[in-house]
């Protein structure tokens, strides 16, 4: 199982409504059992997303950019993590893949997913498109500062990038 670790930081901000669709996006991996808990981490909390948050039935967790990422890990209960940039929600057909993830356990590595193509360059060399969700040990991040999804990734050097992409708000 994972736990899954929403961060709405970095340049864009997310409006709530891409906020929705990102947890909503969540919502089969959880039925299917392979989510155990969601978090949503942002700089500050505010009414909608406290709202957000009560409605999903996922914590709010504030913490602000560049903090230690081991403060926000404390509270799921899973030793990997589903990072996720909010705004962004993994295609139709992610769960499959991620199931298969999370079927090899610990020993799987980490993995992430990049947003779909959205300009002539990133068809053409897909690699170059963003990366908005990350699958890795909670060990391997507790040291990281708080950062966008794609810093993270590129500190971890992922082995391994799924098929499933990210499309956005």
């Amino acid at each position: 199982m994972l736990s899954a670790l929403v961060l709405l930081h970095g340049a864009e901000a997310a409006p709530p409504e891409a906020i929705v669709r990102t947890l909503t996006a969540l919502v089969p991996a959880a039925v299917e059992g392979v989510l155990r808990d969601l978090a949503l981490c942002a700089p500050q909390e505010s009414k909608d997303l406290l709202r957000i948050c009560d409605h999903a039935g996922c914590d709010f967790i504030a913490a602000a950019a560049g903090a230690p990422m081991r403060e926000a890990l404390a509270r799921l209960k899973e030793q990997r993590v589903f990072l996720l940039r909010a705004g962004r929600a993994p295609q139709h057909g992610y769960l499959g893949e991620v199931s298969d993830l999370v079927a090899l356990g610990a020993g799987a590595g980490a993995a992430l997913l990049r947003d779909a193509p959205h300009n002539l360059v990133t068809r053409i060399a897909p690699s170059l498109s963003p990366v908005s969700a990350l699958i890795c040990a909670r060990a391997d991040l507790a040291d990281a500062p708080l950062a966008d999804v794609g810093r993270l990734a590129s500190r971890l050097k992922a082995p391994r990038t799924l098929r499933a992409r990210m499309i956005g708000a």
